[in-house]
């Protein structure tokens, strides 16, 4: 059995794809055929799948999750990727907006009375399982701001943290994911109602709603229905507003990675 060495386990929308592309590319790592596997925060994956975990995958921040990768491997390597949390929520918006698989609110400010989503900012509290299990030594925090300030700075720590080459520069275009908006909005009501009457099927539904197969499913429609599109920026008094809503999380967050490796 092949053994996994590290893990990503986010955050959204913090530069997992550009890091995951720069690891992918290096000869001494093995990798997942896709960059998001969820083995062990899905649990009918984990029945689905072989017993046999060939290389890399990203977590979940989950409280199961942490607890299934400290069982399979304690000392396994975690990396991290963050981001002001206002950033990464208002982005992660407009990305997912016009998912098929969960369609959001027609406005930001909806979806953030939505406590579940709202608090997807919340690093510190979904990071609290990961930070309590593993050791310092084998978790690197990397900073989105880093990544776009002087990512061969980024890529080198990363690589010299799982102990590969790290003078490999790959020859990669620019890696991102864009906010989403549909071709055909008709395609878009009517792909989301279908899913919604699949979903309702008993025995089905859970099956659809597991990470990895609303993915794909994602996927798919992302490739046929919709096209990458600029969003507005989010208003100063806005952003005041969350920022303050996140200012204790954020807190907790800075005084937990005083004793971690950051590339910042």
């Amino acid at each position: 059995m092949s053994h996994i060495d590290f893990i990503g386990i986010g955050a959204p929308k913090c530069g997992t794809t550009w890091l995951s592309a720069q690891l992918e590319a290096h000869p001494q790592i093995g990798f997942a055929t896709d960059k998001e596997v969820y083995y062990f925060a899905d649990t009918i994956l984990r029945r689905m799948a072989s017993q046999e975990l060939r290389c890399f995958e990203r977590g979940v921040a989950l409280e199961e999750a942490a607890a299934r990768i400290a069982a399979y491997r304690p000392d396994i390597k975690l990396l991290l990727c963050l981001r002001p949390p206002v950033e990464m929520i208002y982005s992660w918006y407009w990305y997912n907006r016009n998912a098929v698989v969960a369609s959001l609110p027609e406005t930001f400010e909806e979806m953030m009375q939505n406590p579940f989503l709202r608090d997807l900012g919340c690093f510190a509290r979904h990071l609290r399982p990961y930070l309590d299990r593993f050791a310092a030594k084998n978790i690197l925090v990397v900073q989105f701001d880093a990544i776009r300030r002087d990512p061969d700075r980024v890529r080198r720590g990363v690589y010299e943290f799982l102990n590969v080459a790290a003078d490999f520069k790959p020859q990669l275009e620019a890696e991102k994911n864009p906010a989403r908006a549909p071709r055909f909005p008709l395609l878009q009501s009517g792909a989301q109602r279908l899913y919604a009457g699949i979903s309702a099927v008993p025995g089905v539904g859970k099956l659809l709603k597991s990470p990895a197969v609303a993915k794909m499913l994602q996927d798919i429609y992302h490739r046929l229905n919709s096209k990458a599109r600029k969003y507005e920026p989010l208003a100063p008094e806005e952003r005041l507003k969350w920022d303050a809503y996140y200012a204790a999380d954020q807190e907790e967050l800075s005084h937990r990675l005083r004793s971690l490796q950051v590339i910042d």
